[in-house]
């Protein structure tokens, strides 16, 4: 019984480190600066704080950002150096990881 409690935990470990590792990465590939992240869960209806901070996010950088386990449909906003937003709604970001704007 105690082999067995032992396996199962070991091959439980990874899963809860893949549901402890859930993010999406934003890549501006535009001219202009992206200025602010916001990611909310899809049917949010508040985009919370800006995921950049005081950062800003120059042409070909990219920038990770972390989100709650288990959370995979969300609304993505960007906001670029003069204040013009661009919105994703409704991105599922646990298969696709990697959003590239504009």
């Amino acid at each position: 019984m105690r082999r067995l409690t032992l396996t199962l935990l070991a091959c439980a470990l990874p899963l809860v480190a893949a549901a402890q590792e859930a993010s999406v990465r934003i890549t501006n590939r535009g001219t202009r600066d992206i200025q602010e992240i916001y990611v909310a869960s899809a049917g949010v209806n508040a985009w919370g704080d800006d995921r950049l901070g005081s950062k800003t996010l120059g042409s070909g950088a990219s920038h990770l950002v972390p989100l709650p386990p288990g959370q995979c449909v969300n609304d993505i906003r960007i906001v670029f150096d003069g204040g013009e937003a661009k919105e994703r709604r409704r991105i599922n970001t646990c298969s696709q990881g990697d959003l590239v704007f504009p």
